[in-house]
């Protein structure tokens, strides 16, 4: 009976194309934190208990989505349409306004709902059809929330709204609002699954809140509101979750630190991007939060100083952290493979952040803001006096070892991070186990992931199981070996050596197809092997050497910054058509952006970059002259 109510009501079941998370979710704000114990076929009787209250919720519930869970996810997904078109080449010079505009749009969006009145003839999407936009012929199905010009009379209503903070009236940016009308019109479906992905993925209210109010419904379709206890939990345990909170009660002790239903702080575009990749099939790591927690509740200000080698995952759990704290905490991520390195940067980045977050009295950037840390520390003192009782001023900062300090003042802290700080301001920050010039603070702790080998290993197999799960082509892979998951499982973890870096790039090129030669036993032993492997791929161990190559990875691997096509054959000395070839054969080993119109590269990681520097320079070829070529073009004041 149970197969069949999921088969024929697969119209309200079937999320699993549309979230791409490779399974159906179900559960209440009460079950999502439980859904580890609902993985299993053979359930307990403590879960049985607590399915049991589901049951009765789902029966006697008459309207489970009774809070604004769901309408900021609309407002949110509207944001994300926004932010989709500030995007656009054409809309490069309105770019920062209609950034602000998302930012505010999830806080007027619930204006709308609470005021439950529409701006002018505006038709407001009600609950009913948002929970439909996740039927199972959604992609097939226009699903009707708003025609055009709805949409249109809504983002103009959105735009007046945010007319304080617009540099001009309205009507001028009309283009834009007509972008932006059409893509909701044509993508507002889309947007609202992938923000209640990112929720479900944060055992958020609002995505089991819907996937609540749907099974009640599917309930209440087939007549069975009275279902045995054993046929709801053979519904759940057939519906295979791959989703779990497994911060759990950490999450809420986390947050208390913050006014949530204030806005988000203004984290830059390129910040955010590294999150969302970062969290994406994020797993445990629950003692390192709990540690932050900690530090946080104990100490009246200070430095957390999360330390690890390599690729262990410290990126990912500074971007977990954000994510639970919503943006809330003040944000900088140094990006190697980017340029973001600079301490000019980081003081830039976080006296707006502070100034535009906490409504300081600056029109603009202070004078002398990037010269040193005055200006920072005198902006955490003011902001700090604004800190209602309980909450705290937490600024977030990662990858210190990747910082380029050459043009800081002799002597000075790294990123002029300031000895002493007002109470109730913390950072949080992560490096490699390396030497750096950091403050000298009462209030400070160093929390060495390294010392925990049991727990990474544990949460190492965990990312496997995910990752294997949702992967068919990994699955076949293994069973064309003659393996078992469990082996694979075993196996990899102990080759990964718990190294996140390593788990993700090997799996990635399994689903990708990349190892169809390679057995389980031949996978490389360790990230340097993995990066061994990468510099075979790349054609480097032939014979002769392939100096051009090397000249190339040696210019990529030295430069602090992403690097142009014609600049990169300039300091190489190469011809441009040779470098073109190279770069197009090393495309799956390299990344790229547009910067000024023009398609830089660099190396995805500092780890595989310090790996391939090191391989040019044992080389045995003489690259003194890219070394003096560089020197005269950052002497000169070029951009590298």
């Amino acid at each position: 009976m149970v197969l069949q109510i999921i088969k024929e009501h697969k119209l309200l079941l079937g999320v699993t194309a549309f979230l791409s998370i490779g399974s159906v979710v179900a559960g209440g704000a009460t079950a999502i934190p439980l859904l580890a114990e609902f993985a299993s076929p053979l359930l307990n009787s403590m879960a049985a208990t607590k399915l049991l209250d589901l049951a009765k919720k789902l029966r006697d519930s008459s309207q489970v989505l009774t809070n604004e869970d769901l309408p900021k996810a609309a407002g949110r997904a509207i944001a994300l349409g926004i932010l989709h078109i500030s995007q656009e080449d054409k809309y490069r010079d309105i770019a920062p306004v209609l950034k602000s505009l998302a930012q505010e749009t999830e806080q007027y969006w619930l204006q709308i709902e609470r005021d439950r009145q529409s701006p002018g003839d505006y038709l407001p999407i009600r609950e009913p059809q948002l929970r439909y936009v996740f039927a199972a012929n959604a992609a097939e199905t226009a699903i009707a929330t708003l025609d055009l010009e709805s949409w249109q009379k809504l983002i103009t209503w959105l735009m007046e709204q945010h007319q304080p903070h617009l540099p001009a009236e309205v009507s001028e940016y009309q283009d834009a609002i007509d972008a932006i009308s059409q893509h909701l019109h044509q993508r507002f479906s889309h947007n609202l699954r992938e923000v209640l992905k990112q929720d479900a993925r944060e055992g958020g209210p609002a995505f089991s809140g819907m996937v609540l109010d749907l099974l009640r419904d599917n309930l209440a379709q087939t007549h069975q509101q009275a279902l045995k206890q054993q046929d709801i939990i053979q519904i759940l345990t057939h519906l295979e979750t791959g989703i779990r909170d497994e911060l759990g009660q950490l999450r809420g002790t986390l947050q208390q630190y913050f006014d949530l239903t204030k806005p988000r702080l203004p984290i830059p575009q390129e910040c955010e991007t590294l999150i969302a990749e970062k969290i994406q099939d994020f797993v445990g790591r629950k003692y390192v939060f709990a540690a932050i927690r900690d530090f946080l509740h104990k100490n009246p200000k200070g430095y957390f100083i999360l330390e690890a080698d390599p690729g262990v995952g410290k990126s990912a759990i500074l971007a977990k952290l954000v994510e639970v704290w919503q943006g809330r905490c003040l944000t900088h991520f140094n990006i190697q493979a980017q340029g973001i390195i600079k301490p000019q940067q980081f003081l830039e980045n976080i006296c707006r952040q502070l100034i535009e977050g906490y409504h300081l009295d600056y029109p603009q950037l202070p004078e002398k803001t990037t010269e040193d840390g005055n200006v920072l520390a005198r902006l955490l003192g003011e902001a700090s006096k604004t800190l209602p009782p309980g909450q705290k001023l937490i600024v977030v900062v990662d990858a210190l070892d990747e910082v380029d300090a050459s043009s800081q003042t002799p002597g000075s802290n790294l990123l002029y991070l300031p000895d002493t700080l007002p109470d109730q301001v913390y950072f949080i920050l992560s490096k490699r186990p390396k030497q750096l010039t950091l403050p000298l603070c009462d209030y400070e702790t160093t929390f060495d992931l390294m010392q925990y080998p049991a727990e990474s290993a544990r949460d190492a197999r965990h990312y496997a199981e995910k990752r294997w799960q949702q992967s068919p082509q990994i699955q076949d892979w293994v069973t064309s070996r003659h393996s078992t998951p469990e082996q694979f499982f075993t196996e990899l973890v102990a080759k990964s050596e718990n190294n996140f870096m390593y788990l993700r790039y090997v799996l990635n090129d399994i689903d990708k197809g990349l190892y169809e030669s390679e057995t389980l036993d031949s996978l490389p032993f360790g990230l340097k092997r993995y990066y061994q492997k990468h510099w075979r791929l790349m054609g480097m161990n032939t014979d002769p050497l392939p100096i051009d190559k090397i000249r190339i990875i040696y210019v990529l691997s030295e430069s602090p910054e992403p690097v142009s096509r014609p600049l990169l054959a300039e300091l190489a000395g190469l011809s441009k058509s040779r470098v073109r070839s190279v770069l197009e054969e090393w495309e799956q080993f390299l990344r790229f952006q547009t910067i000024e119109r023009e398609k830089c590269y660099s190396v995805y990681h500092a780890s595989f970059s310090d790996f391939l520097n090191e391989q040019a320079e044992d080389s045995g070829i003489d690259l003194e002259d890219i070394n003096r070529r560089m020197g005269d073009n950052l002497a000169d004041g070029a951009p590298l």
